[in-house]
Order: structure tokens, then sequence, then C-alpha cells
């Protein structure tokens, strides 16, 4: 009897805890949708951080279009044709200074440069470059394998800086290269040190192909990757409703430390979000046999570099644009 009333208060307490949890859990996502609602940037593109960011997702697809490894003229001419569309709808609004958007400029002057002896007319972007004759053509690096490494062993700084996204693969990475970069990468901080971070490494070519139909930003790369890590992060390490966001923040920070790791070993890589709709979260989960209590946080395709490949230019912002201070001190 002693011990039914024992089971009996546990189930009782579990039953009172998941009630619990699930109203925090409901009043929580309450706040988490109204406050995408009324600041998501797609729906509120007058504001002008939602309609630069918009500007530098246009200009970040051509830029990659510039420098695929197997770049065909002609490509993106619809893309070209919105972006100047949004450069000018910008400059109407806000003006003109703005660093990022003078490079979504400049990557139009590039792409027009290189379709310089295209026999098609582009008239709609010859008038907006006529608007625009004092921006130049943005440089989008060409570098060898040995430059693009070469401050492996630099001050931090200079290491930080050197590591770029790479779509440009020419062979295999050994696993033991793959387990180094991990092994590295466990340096990575964590809130309680829970360590959230798992890592799923596919190097099965139609495993990986089929991974890429889901996430579906690959084109004109991704069959040359040689292996892709599916980051995750596991939910079973989140106590309550209120660290709702720790398994993908801490997932992200696991992430950034995988990339420094991977460039330090050498390896060329770009980050893939991992922005789809559940059922297609669910087939990847069920194609990797991921279990259901990881979330995937990000993809990661890997691959050796080859001899000599292009990088995008992807300028960053000013300190002073993101960093703001609260407080008199010094």
């Amino acid at each position: 009897m002693i011990e039914l009333l024992k089971k009996a208060r546990r189930a009782i307490s579990a039953a009172i805890l998941r009630a619990r949890t699930g109203r925090e859990a409901r009043r929580a996502f309450r706040y988490d949708m109204a406050q995408f609602m009324e600041n998501a940037g797609a729906l509120h593109l007058e504001r002008r951080a939602a309609a630069c960011a918009e500007i530098v997702m246009g200009y970040h697809v051509l830029e990659k279009g510039l420098t695929m490894p197997r770049r065909r003229l002609g490509f993106g001419k619809g893309a070209v044709v919105h972006l100047a569309n949004l450069v000018d709808a910008f400059e109407r609004r806000f003006g003109r200074g703005d660093a990022q958007v003078e490079h979504a400029v400049g990557v139009l002057r590039a792409y027009r440069e290189l379709h310089r002896d295209w026999p098609e007319p582009m008239p709609r972007l010859d008038a907006f470059l006529s608007a625009h004759a004092e921006t130049r053509a943005a440089v989008e690096p060409h570098v060898t394998r040995s430059e693009f490494f070469a401050a492996k062993d630099a001050p931090f700084p200079e290491f930080a800086a050197s590591r770029h996204v790479v779509r440009h693969f020419a062979g295999a990475v050994p696993r033991e290269t793959i387990e180094a970069a991990v092994s590295l990468a466990l340096t990575a901080p964590s809130a309680c040190n829970r360590q959230h971070a798992r890592v799923h490494a596919v190097d099965d070519p139609e495993l990986r192909d089929r991974l890429f139909e889901l996430q579906g930003g690959t084109r004109g790369f991704g069959a040359d990757a040689d292996k892709v890590l599916v980051v995750t992060a596991d939910l079973s390490t989140v106590r309550w409703s209120w660290e709702r966001h720790d398994a993908y923040i801490n997932g992200g920070i696991f992430v950034m430390n995988l990339c420094y790791a991977l460039h330090w070993h050498g390896v060329a890589h770009c980050i893939l979000h991992w922005s789809v709709p559940p059922e297609s979260d669910r087939t990847a989960h069920r194609l990797l046999g991921i279990p259901s209590n990881e979330a995937i946080v990000q993809v990661i395709v890997c691959g050796a570099p080859p001899e000599e490949f292009d990088v995008a230019a992807s300028p960053r912002r000013s300190v002073g644009e993101i960093l703001s201070w609260h407080g008199g001190g010094r």
C-alpha cells in the first residue's frame, strides 16, 4: 500500500509539473509569436533594417553566382532586376550612404562587367548603374589554397578574419580530420556545461543529395561536397520553457567553433541554413536516423579545397553599427 501511495504521489507530481510546464510554454511561445509578428523583417519592409536585410540577401544571391565553381553567364537575371529595384526603393526612402547598400551596387556592377560581352541587352541594369556611376565594382577575391590558409597559425584576429565560406571542393576529407575538428570544437562554451551540440556526419553521396534536396540551397556546388555535417542540439538538455532558445543558441556557438576548427584543419566548408518546413525537418530526421530529441540547428558542407578558387567579399558592418554602450563607465 505504501509503495502504491508513493507511485501515486510521483504520478500526481509529474502531472502537475507537466501541466505547469505546458502553461509556461504556451505563454512563452505566444510571447515569441507576438514579438515575431510585430518585428519580422518580411512583414515590415518599411523599416530601414528590414529593407537593408532584403538587399543584403539579394546581393548575397548574386555573390554566390559570381563565385560559383561552374559559373555560367546569364545567371540570375531576375535577381539582378529585383536587387536594383530594392536599392532604388531603399534610397528613395532612406537616402544613400549605407555601406551594405553600396556593396549591393558594387555587386551589380561586377555582374555587368562580367557580362560586358553578353549579347542580350540589360537596359534596367544599365540605367541603374548609370545613376550610380561613382560606385566601383565589388571585388570577389580569387585566392590560392596556400593564400587562403596562410593565417592558420597567425594571431587570432588574423586567423578569424581569414575564414570565409567556400563553395569550391576538390576531393575527400579524411574522417580523422573531421573527428579532430569536432574534438577541437568541443572547447565551445555551453550553458551550465550541458554541451547541447551533437554532430551527424554524412559521407554517403545518396544521403547527401537527399539532404540537399530538403535544404534547397546547394545548387551549383553541392554535388562536389565530400561530407556534410548536420549539427543538432539535444532538447533533453533544456529544462524549462524559459530556456526554449538555449538549444539553438548553444548549438550556434558550437557551429562557429566548429567552423574555426575546420578552417584550422584546412577544410573548405560552407554553412547552410536549416530554415525548412516541418515536413522537411521530419524527413531529415528519418533519413539520417536523428532521434526526435535532437533539433537540427545547421548544416555544414565540407570538402578538400582546390588549388585556386573564389570567395564572396561579404563585407561586415562597422563596430559602431552593432555595438551600443549602456551606462557611464569608461
